[in-house]
C-alpha cells in the first residue's frame, strides 16, 4: 500500500510541474488544427475538415472536443462556408481559437486538460507493468524517471497527439502481453480495444501488430511442436485484431461511406482518409533540420542522433546497463515483450521523411521505463549497484528541475543544453514558438519598442499585449501586423532597434549576422534578444519594385549607415520622397509614369546593377526628389485652401487631366505626424444629380512607410462611358482600409466632412 500512496504523490508531482508550467507556455503549430479538429468531431461529428491534412486518427482530437465542449456557444462556421475545404484550414483555426466567444487562453487550457490526464494514466501504467514485472520499489524508481522526463512533461501540456500515442501503444503493448498469459477471453477483448485505441491515436501504431507476431513466434519458438499454444496464441493475436478493427469503427461513429465521392463503400471512411492523407503527406514532408543542415526528406540517423541528444544520460546509462544485464542473463525472450515494440517503432522512424522532432520517440519510453525496472531490481542486490541506480534517478529528477519550466528545450549534459543543442536540432526540439509569454515579461521588465520580432509559432503576439514588428519568414500568426510584405531587415547589416529571434529563424541564412554574437538575453532558452546600434547617419530610401534585402552588399555600402529607412512606391502610379536628398532605387520593370518622367530629369544614376535573388536589374539615384515633389505641386493650379486629412497628411496640391473619356487626377500630399495605416485613397466623379460616375481606390505608395514631413504624388485615372454632359465634381478621401473608416478632413481649420471636393470639371 506505502508503494502506491508514494506513486500517487509521484502523479500528483507530475500535474503540478505540468499545471504550474502550461500558462506560460504558448500555443504551438500543431495545436490550433487538433483543437479545431477535436471540437469539430464532437460537435459536429465530422471526421474530416474538408481536404484538411492533419495526418492523425480521431482519438486525440475526440478528447480535446469533448474538454471543449464543456464550454458552452462555441462558435463554428456555417457548413456552407467554402473555407471548409481549404487544406490547412488556417483561416478557421485562428478564428476558433483566437476570435471565439471564450477567452483563446482559457479554450488552450481545456484542449490541455485531456492530455495531462492521459499523461497521468500512462504513469499508473508504468507503475503497474514495472511492479508485476520487477516488484512494487522498482517500479516507484521506474514511475519517478517517468514523472521527472523532461520530454513527456513538455509534451503532456500540449493539445497534440504525441502522449496519447505514447499512452495508448503501451497499453496496448501491455494489454496484449497479459492476454498472452490469460486464459480469459475477456483478457482477449481488452487487449483488442487497447490496440484499437493505439490505432486510432496514430498510424504509427500499425507497428504494434507487426511486433504482437514476432512476440508470439519468439514465445511459441521453444515450443513449436505443441500445437495447442500455437492454436490459443494465434486466437489471441486474431481476436485483439478483430476487436481492435471494431473498436476503431466505433471511435468514427460505426460510419460506412466512400472513401472519396464515386469510390466504393467502406467501413470508417474517416479512418482510411488518414492513412490515404499519410501517405500523400510521405510524398512530400515538411523539410527537417539536423546538424545545421535542412533537406526535404530527412536522414535515417536523424531519430538516432535526436534520441542520444535529448534523452537524459540517466535514462541512457539505466538503459545500457540493462542490455548489458538482458545479455549476459540470456533473458531476450523474456524482455522481448518490451524491447520488441520498441525496437520496431524505432527502425520504423528511420526510414520515414519526417525529421520533425523527438516527440516522435516518445511512444519508446514507456517501455523503456517498465524495462528499468528490472535494472533497479537487480540493483537492490549489491549496496554499490544500489547507491549507482540511486544517483541515476536523483540525476534525473535534478536534472529536470533545472529545467522548469523550459521542459521542451532540454538537452542533456552531452550536448551542453539548449544553447549548444540549437547547432544540433531546432523544431519542436526546442522552438515550437512556446515563450511567448516570457518575451512578455521581459518586454514589460525591460521596455522594447519597437521590437523586431521573428519566431515560428502559431500564437499571434497580441494574445499576450506584445506590440512587434514582424521580421521574416512572416508566419500567419503575425501576418496581420502592418504590411509584412514590405520586408525593413537588411540580413548582411541589420538597421538599429531590438532584435528579438526565436531559434528556428535564428538558425537560417537570414540571421547569420546575430547567431554567434552574445545575446542582450535569451527567453525561455528558445528566444534570443539581440539590440543593434546606430552607425552613421540615418538615410532615406525609396523603392519601386525592389525590397531591401536584394540590394547588394556594394551597393548597400554607399549609405554609409546601417539606419536606412525603406518607403515603397509603384512607379507607373505614384512617387515618395523624404524631405531633402534622398536614394531612389527603381527595378528596370518599373516604368515611370509620363507625368513623373520630368521629375527625374538631370538625375544621373549612382550605379545599375542586378537584385541579389534575380536577374532584374535596378538603378540607385539620389537626388532631392522631394524638393521636385515641392515644386511641382505649386505648379499646379493654386490651391486656396489648407486641406488636411486629420493628423495624416495634408494635400498640398493637384492637377486634373483628360484624355478622351479618361479623366487623370495627380494629386500630392505632405505626410503628417499621426499616420492611419492600413491607409487607401478614393476619387469619386460625382455627376449633377449627386451619384458616383466614375471611381477609383488606390494608394501605390504604402502608409506603412510613410514618415512625417514626406512628400507623396498620387495618380488616380478615372474612366467615363461618355463624357458628362455636365460638369463633374471630383471628390478625394483617404480611410482605413481595414475598418472602413474614413479620415476627417479639416478646410481652413474647420472640420467639413471625411472627404475634400474640388472645383467643378467640365469635360470636354
Amino acid at each position: 500500500m506505502k508503494y502506491r500512496l508514494i506513486a500517487v504523490g509521484l502523479l500528483l508531482s507530475m500535474l503540478w510541474l505540468e499545471l504550474s508550467t502550461e500558462s506560460i507556455t504558448a500555443a504551438t503549430p500543431d495545436e490550433p488544427m487538433h483543437i479545431l479538429r477535436g471540437y469539430v468531431f464532437v460537435a459536429r461529428g465530422l471526421d474530416r475538415i474538408g481536404s484538411c491534412v492533419p495526418c492523425s486518427p480521431v482519438l486525440s482530437g475526440a478528447l480535446i472536443g469533448a474538454s471543449l465542449s464543456l464550454e458552452p456557444g462555441l462558435h463554428l462556421p456555417p457548413d456552407t462556408d467554402p473555407g471548409w475545404q481549404d487544406k490547412t484550414a488556417f483561416g478557421f483555426q485562428e478564428a476558433f481559437l483566437w476570435n471565439n466567444s471564450a477567452p483563446p487562453l482559457r479554450l488552450l487550457f481545456l484542449a490541455r486538460l485531456p492530455i495531462m490526464f492521459v499523461s497521468l494514466l500512462l504513469g499508473a501504467l508504468i507503475f503497474r507493468w514495472a511492479a508485476q514485472r520487477s516488484g512494487p520499489l522498482p517500479a516507484v524508481g521506474a514511475l519517478t524517471l517517468y514523472v521527472f522526463c523532461p520530454n513527456f512533461l513538455a509534451h503532456a501540456r500540449l493539445a497534440t497527439t504525441d502522449v496519447v500515442a505514447a499512452a495508448t501503444f503501451a497499453l496496448s503493448a501491455y494489454t496484449f502481453t497479459r492476454a498472452l498469459d490469460s486464459a480469459r477471453h475477456r483478457a482477449w477483448v481488452i487487449s483488442g480495444g487497447a490496440l484499437g485505441l493505439a490505432l486510432a491515436a496514430k498510424v504509427s501504431a500499425v507497428w504494434l501488430p507487426v511486433a504482437f507476431t514476432l512476440i508470439v513466434a519468439l514465445r511459441l519458438w521453444p515450443t513449436r511442436p505443441a500445437r495447442s499454444g500455437w492454436r490459443r496464441s494465434s486466437g489471441v493475436l486474431i481476436g485483439t485484431g478483430v476487436v481492435a478493427a471494431v473498436t476503431v469503427w466505433g471511435l468514427y461513429r460505426f460510419t460506412i461511406g466512400p472513401l472519396s465521392p464515386g469510390g466504393p463503400v467502406m467501413p470508417a471512411p474517416g479512418f482510411w482518409g488518414e492513412w490515404q492523407a499519410f501517405n500523400d503527406y510521405l510524398k512530400d514532408p515538411l523539410p527537417g533540420y539536423l546538424l545545421g543542415q535542412v533537406a526535404q526528406f530527412g536522414w535515417w540517423y536523424y531519430f538516432p542522433i535526436a534520441f542520444l541528444a535529448k534523452t537524459p544520460l540517466p535514462i541512457l546509462i539505466g538503459l545500457l546497463a540493462g542490455l548489458f544485464t538482458t545479455w549476459r542473463a540470456r533473458t531476450w525472450l523474456n524482455d522481448a515483450r518490451l524491447l520488441l515494440p520498441a525496437a520496431l517503432l524505432l527502425t520504423s522512424l528511420l526510414f520515414s521523411p519526417h525529421a520533425l522532432g523527438y516527440r516522435y520517440l516518445l511512444p519508446l519510453l514507456p517501455f523503456i521505463f517498465v524495462y528499468l525496472a528490472a535494472v533497479i531490481k537487480a540493483a537492490l542486490r549489491r549496496r554499490w549497484a544500489i547507491l549507482f541506480v540511486g544517483g541515476l534517478v536523483v540525476w534525473q529528477v535534478i536534472g529536470t528541475l533545472r529545467y522548469y519550466p523550459y521542459y521542451l528545450t532540454f538537452f542533456n549534459e552531452l550536448v551542453g543544453g539548449p544553447d549548444r543543442g540549437r547547432y544540433l536540432l531546432i523544431d519542436s526540439n526546442l522552438d515550437w514558438g512556446q515563450d511567448l509569454p516570457g518575451l512578455k515579461q521581459y518586454a514589460d521588465d525591460h521596455p522594447l519598442e519597437p521590437l523586431r520580432f521573428s519566431y515560428a509559432g502559431a500564437t499571434p503576439p497580441e494574445v499576450y499585449g506584445l506590440q512587434t514588428q514582424a521580421l521574416p519568414p512572416v508566419y500567419p500568426a503575425m501576418r496581420h501586423q502592418g504590411a509584412w510584405w514590405l520586408r525593413t531587415y537588411y540580413p548582411p547589416d541589420p538597421p538599429p532597434g531590438v532584435y528579438a529571434i526565436s531559434v528556428n529563424p535564428l538558425m537560417t541564412d537570414a540571421y547569420g549576422y546575430f547567431r554567434d554574437r552574445p545575446p542582450l538575453a535569451v527567453v525561455g532558452n528558445s528566444i534570443y534578444l539581440y539590440e543593434v546600434q546606430a552607425r552613421g547617419q540615418s538615410v532615406d530610401l525609396s523603392l519601386a519594385g525592389v525590397q531591401i534585402d536584394q540590394i547588394d552588399a556594394s551597393t548597400y555600402r554607399l549609405f554609409a549607415t546601417n539606419d536606412v529607412r525603406p518607403r515603397w512606391f509603384e512607379a507607373a502610379s505614384a512617387l515618395i520622397a523624404a524631405p531633402g536628398a534622398s536614394w531612389i532605387a527603381l527595378a528596370a520593370d518599373q516604368a515611370l509614369a509620363p507625368e513623373f518622367q520630368g521629375l527625374f530629369a538631370g538625375a544621373a544614376p549612382i550605379t545599375r546593377t542586378k537584385l541579389t535573388d534575380d536577374d532584374r536589374t535596378y538603378t540607385l539615384y539620389h537626388f532631392n526628389l522631394g524638393q521636385r515633389l515641392i515644386d511641382a505641386a505649386q505648379h499646379t493650379p493654386s490651391m486656396t485652401d489648407t486641406v488636411t486629412f486629420g493628423a495624416t497628411a495634408a494635400l498640398i496640391g493637384y492637377e486634373i487631366n483628360q484624355a478622351g473619356h479618361d479623366l487623370t487626377l495627380l494629386t500630392f500630399w505632405r505626410a503628417g505626424d499621426s499616420i492611419v495605416t492600413p491607409l487607401q485613397m478614393f476619387v469619386h466623379a460625382i455627376g449633377p444629380d449627386g451619384a458616383i460616375v466614375a471611381q477609383a481606390d488606390r494608394l501605390d505608395a504604402p502608409a506603412f512607410g510613410w514618415r512625417a514631413g514626406d512628400l507623396i504624388a498620387q495618380i488616380h485615372r478615372l474612366s467615363f462611358e461618355a463624357t458628362p454632359a455636365a460638369p463633374v465634381w471630383l471628390e478625394v478621401g483617404l480611410y482605413n482600409s481595414d475598418s472602413g473608416e474614413r479620415v476627417n478632413v479639416t478646410v481652413n481649420g474647420q472640420a467639413v466632412d471625411s472627404r475634400w471636393r474640388l472645383p467643378p470639371v467640365a469635360l470636354r
